[in-house]
């Protein structure tokens, strides 16, 4: 008797990000990735039941969480437009958070606040199944949908909540204008 099952599709753990094609990092714990969209039905006053239904708002969100903290991977997920600045000593602070520099490091440096802008970018997200054939899913253009929260508590591993929104490029054609889901099938 043949069987249809596939056990090499069986999915297990998370897999990479990737924000404007630069690795984020490996994830940790659940990913989700979410597709919704809502319908109004249409009946026409003779009808006892709907005859059709259209499709008024659809959605994809991608949502993980990341342990590595890097002031590159802060940046991309708060959708900050600014650049990092690398010095031996960071300049700009005003007088009341002033400290002393050690002699001889370096800081990377981000600025934030202020901006009315929220930054688009290209999500993809790839799994890599048991037999190493991969799951991506694509968002083109998605927002930062998360409050970012930097917990410095007493833990061997802190992980980051992160939330990506697919949204819609008018550009692309009518069903395929928010992202793809690939499928390695070899």
């Amino acid at each position: 008797m043949a069987t249809n099952k596939r056990t090499d599709l069986v999915s297990l753990g998370s897999g990479d990000l990737y924000i404007n094609g630069i690795d984020v990092g490996h994830l940790k714990g659940n990913v989700e990735a979410e597709f919704s969209e809502e319908r109004v039905p249409f009946k026409p006053a003779n009808m006892l039941g709907n005859v059709k239904m259209f499709r008024v708002s659809e959605g994809a969100k991608i949502r993980c969480q990341t342990a590595e903290l890097s002031l590159t991977n802060i940046r991309l997920a708060l959708g900050v437009t600014t650049t990092m600045s690398e010095s031996t000593t960071p300049t700009g602070l005003p007088a009341s958070v002033s400290w002393t520099i050690d002699s001889g490091s370096s800081w990377n440096s981000l600025t934030f606040g202020g901006a009315k802008a929220i930054r688009e970018f290209g999500v993809r997200f790839e799994h890599t199944r048991p037999n190493g054939d991969k799951v991506v899913v694509c968002l083109y253009k998605a927002v930062s949908n998360r409050q970012l929260t930097l917990p410095f508590a007493e833990e061997d591993i802190i992980l980051q909540d992160l939330e990506f929104e697919g949204l819609a490029d008018s550009s692309r054609a009518e069903g395929d204008q928010v992202g793809i889901i690939l499928e390695q099938t070899n």
